[in-house]
């Protein structure tokens, strides 16, 4: 049984990827990168967000595209509050946790 923590973490970073599928698929997938530190212990955790997590994360009814992915990505960033999250420190750390953060 995975152990779950409850912790505060705050984000150092989130960046707008994209990545190519390779020859035989010509798509591009995008996602935002994000580092979050626990406040307590210091250590940095990565995870990513999928354009349909960010989607549900926004409570939206269309996709984020161009320029707005870019200010949502500085948006987090800017962010001063910190989240407050349960999770396996020895897993990823997910849209669904960082939903339930949100009151979700």
């Amino acid at each position: 049984m995975a152990k779950t923590i409850n912790r505060e973490v705050k984000i150092l970073d989130a960046v707008l990827k994209e990545e190519d599928l390779g020859e035989d698929d010509p798509r591009i997938i995008q996602y935002v990168w994000l580092q979050l530190q626990d406040v307590l212990t210091n250590i940095v955790y990565t995870t990513t967000l999928s354009l349909d997590d960010i989607k549900n994360l926004m409570n939206a009814d269309r996709y984020l595209e161009g320029r707005e992915l870019v200010n949502f990505c500085t948006a987090l960033k800017a962010r001063e509050d910190s989240l407050s999250l349960v999770f396996d420190p020895d897993s990823e750390i997910t849209a669904e946790q960082i939903a339930k953060e949100n009151g979700e």
